[in-house]
């Protein structure tokens, strides 16, 4: 499918030189038909100028498959894409669907470790990152004097006798540069105060993620989740891979003073992935690593609490109380190289 009607036009100059704009960049919508993903609608967005991805509508317009001009970016995880129909909701049934990709989606009600609240079961990482996207619609824009792809949609989560959360969420991506840029917005669209968690899980892996890759941040490393004493993680911090099974390591980091914080993720043969994120709502970056061989993942997650799930977040003061109408807005934005 081409660009709609609400896209810019292409320059002149440009438009004399093509058939159409998705010679140069393409969205095609299309539905998986095989395993574990079967009936997974995607968007797959062809951006030889920037940044690809596969976009998975019913799993809140999260990014799976990305790279950068053939320089592969997301991890994937041995299940690989998987239908949110086969989504397992209790406790920690939510790593049995998590397929890795450029961005999972955690919230909107938790995040963090399953927990049950006033009657009401919270599973790992919250529900949002398996409902399906609403009111999908893409177009070609005009940023900083360049083409960019837009793509906005809506997920509601949502129950009877429980609040009303909707994420309105616009994917942008630029055509002449790598880079891709996740606004979301969570509206509290029912009638009652609700409390709201929120996390971008993005998932890096090789040939980004390799033994001497160096992470940098503008953030402080506070703690460590499973640890009681101060966090064995500094930054920069060199990462290697173990021989052999190894324990994941949770950091939470602080960001420093300023209007946000950008990690800096490179390899030493020199592919680079930046990830930033507005400090104003994203109060802490947390960094999630598995060393253990055939897994080999760096989490880079911009967050609103840590690992602790809700129960624990209310008495910490962690979850975010959104009035009637009250609304939130965060953004998150990945670029490439080498």
């Amino acid at each position: 499918m081409g660009f709609g009607a609400d896209s810019v036009a292409l320059e002149p100059g440009l438009r004399r030189l093509v058939g159409a704009a998705d010679q140069l960049v393409a969205v095609t919508r299309a539905v998986l038909d095989e395993g574990p993903g079967r009936g997974t609608p995607v968007l797959s967005v062809r951006n030889p100028g920037g940044i690809s991805f596969d976009l998975l509508l019913d799993r809140a317009m999260d990014i799976g498959w990305a790279d950068a001009a053939g320089l592969p970016l997301a991890w994937r995880s041995p299940r690989g894409t998987v239908s949110s129909d086969r989504y397992e909701p209790q406790g920690a049934g939510w790593v049995r669907t998590f397929g890795g990709g450029l961005l999972s989606t955690c919230g909107l009600a938790s995040t963090g470790a399953p927990a049950d609240v006033d009657g009401v079961h919270h599973p790992l990482h919250g529900r949002i990152g398996h409902t399906p996207a609403e009111n999908v619609r893409w177009a070609l824009i005009e940023e900083d004097g360049a083409l960019a792809v837009e793509i906005v949609g809506d997920v509601v989560e949502a129950a009877l006798g429980q609040p009303t959360l909707v994420l309105r969420r616009r994917v942008v991506a630029g055509t002449a540069q790598a880079w891709v840029r996740v606004e979301d917005t969570v509206r509290n669209a029912g009638w009652g105060r609700a409390g709201h968690m929120f996390r971008h899980h993005l998932n890096l892996g090789a040939p980004v993620v390799v033994p001497g890759t160096v992470v940098t941040a503008t953030a402080d490393v506070v703690g460590e989740r499973d640890l009681s004493g101060p966090s064995g993680v500094s930054l920069p911090w060199v990462l290697d891979v173990a021989d052999s099974p190894s324990p994941e390591v949770v950091a939470y980091c602080r960001p420093r003073p300023g209007p946000g914080v950008l990690v800096e993720v490179r390899a030493p043969e020199g592919p680079w992935v930046s990830i930033e994120q507005d400090a104003a709502t994203w109060n802490q970056t947390v960094l999630w690593r598995d060393a253990t061989p055939g897994v080999n993942v760096l989490g880079v997650e911009p967050s609103t609490s840590r690992d602790s799930g809700r129960a624990q977040a209310e008495r910490d003061g962690e979850v975010i109380w959104l009035e009637p109408g009250e609304e939130r807005t965060y953004r998150t934005v990945v670029r490439a190289g080498r």
